[in-house]
């Protein structure tokens, strides 16, 4: 009788032959999650060596050319005569960086020091819904424009989403808004949306000589200097056929532009050496793509309220790279600040659907930096938030782990950390918030009320100013 054995080198070829089928799977698998019906997950391994090889290769690029220029800046503040901080030093304070970090805000010093001399800089505050309406944006702005000058609300929508607390817009004929965030349907098909992230493009309807109009005028509240504006860039996409523009200030005609077909993006700016008390645009003609109207001072600093609602803070990677790129680097900036994770909480199920988030928002960061080599950035992290369980108000879930990845990668990539959770008094301090008095925060327990947002506001822009300080 023949005897039928397994050798070892048998087991050793199917154990490979495991491997290989894993190794397989992993390698060619898209995605780690499927999402099938009932609410189940199917998980399954996504291996990817080459790319973890090409990313850790391209971090210690990055970490190289970090290393010269931090040393480039300390070069230079010592040559205005600005004694660099120490060279190593943790993180202190409300506004938070890594431990290895020395220079801070060193590079928005730099860029300050040419405000105090007349250039114009800017400050990009992009956030989520939190921020709508000019929210948080204008105590920081009013708080650097009293201490390095400038004028005006900065960067506004053509035909807002949420009315702005220091301009009144109202707008004339159809108007569409294209977002690079949210739903499929308001899309751009160029996927070009400028700085904002946001574009608007009107139709043509009627016989009329006027296709649309946008007029905008200072609020009679709000702070002084933001009702100042002199300058005005209108920012456009690429011009598909003639366009008459028609500039009127303080009701009277002031200047006439055209727009001939064939053009590519750019802006059209009029500056006046009295602040503009009103202002009306007329457009007569066909649309090209709008990304704003920039409503500044003659110098200074300008800070942008760019509210996303609904946006997860990842929709900077999804647009047309080169194009944004370009509308960055177009303006002299100074500081980006990134202010999301809110909208992302109530959806998380896992600790790894987390940690995915932060790698993402990781690379939001990198573009950014790449972008603007001379700018520096500040992540603001997410409040606390709460839902609902029985008749108790408590703390989501993941919110914690959320804010700590957002913490994790800006330390990672040399931005600065701004908790507006621990600020508040840490997890469950949303329920302590909706109950005083006045509420600092409303009854969804994730939005502050306006006096909540000035609290905010107040320790953020005291906490910059702090952080500047320390440079000179």
């Amino acid at each position: 009788m023949k005897e039928n054995s397994i050798r070892p080198w048998h087991t050793a070829c199917f154990i490979l032959l495991i491997l290989l089928l894993f190794g397989a799977v992993g390698y060619f698998n898209p995605k780690n999650e499927w999402q099938l019906s009932g609410g189940v997950v199917l998980r399954a391994p996504v291996w990817r060596p080459w790319e973890d090889f090409q990313e850790e290769k391209a971090a210690k690029a990055r970490a190289r050319q970090d290393s010269l220029a931090e040393w480039a800046v300390r070069d230079s503040l010592i040559d205005l005569g600005i004694t660099p901080p120490p060279v190593a030093r943790k993180g202190e304070g409300l506004i938070q960086f890594a431990p290895r970090d020395s220079m801070g805000f060193a590079k928005m010093v730099l860029q300050l020091e040419k405000a105090k001399k007349g250039e114009s800089i800017r400050v990009l505050h992009y956030g989520d819904s939190q921020i709508e309406g000019d929210r948080i944006t204008g105590d920081v702005r009013d708080a650097l424009q009293q201490v390095y000058g400038g004028e005006g609300p900065g960067l506004q929508p053509l035909v807002p989403f949420v009315p702005m607390s220091a301009v009144e817009h109202i707008a004339t004929g159809d108007w569409t808004r294209m977002v690079s965030f949210g739903r499929a349907n308001s899309k751009n098909p160029t996927n070009q949306y400028g700085i904002r992230g946001i574009a608007h493009r009107f139709n043509v309807s009627g016989t009329g000589s006027t296709s649309a109009s946008v007029s905008l005028r200072p609020r009679s509240y709000g702070f002084t200097r933001a009702r100042r504006s002199r300058k005005f860039t209108l920012f456009h996409g690429p011009v598909a056929e003639p366009l008459e523009i028609k500039w009127f200030a303080n009701d009277t005609l002031w200047k006439v532009a055209y727009l001939e077909a064939g053009q590519p993006e750019g802006s059209l700016t009029v500056q006046s050496s009295q602040p503009v008390q009103s202002l009306r645009i007329e457009f007569n003609g066909q649309s090209p793509d709008f990304y704003g109207l920039a409503m500044d001072g003659a110098g200074g600093v300008s800070v942008d309220n760019i509210a996303m609602r609904g946006a997860d803070g990842l929709s900077f990677s999804r647009m047309d790279r080169n194009h944004f790129t370009r509308s960055l680097r177009e303006q002299q900036v100074g500081l980006v600040i990134l202010q999301f994770g809110g909208n992302s909480v109530p959806y998380f199920r896992s600790y790894d659907a987390v940690q995915r988030y932060g790698n993402s928002f990781r690379r939001q960061i990198q573009l950014f930096k790449a972008a603007l080599p001379d700018a520096d950035i500040l992540v603001i992290g997410p409040s606390d938030m709460a839902t609902k369980e029985g008749v108790d108000w408590v703390s989501y879930p993941y919110v914690d782990d959320v804010r700590d990845v957002l913490k994790e990668a800006a330390f990672e990539e040399g931005a600065g950390f701004f908790d507006v959770m621990t600020f508040m008094g840490g997890e469950g301090s949303m329920a302590e918030w909706v109950e005083a008095s006045p509420a600092l925060a409303g009854p969804d327990h994730i939005h502050f009320t306006p006096n909540g947002a000035k609290k905010v506001a107040s320790a953020l822009a005291e906490a910059l100013i702090d952080e500047i300080d320390r440079h000179e």
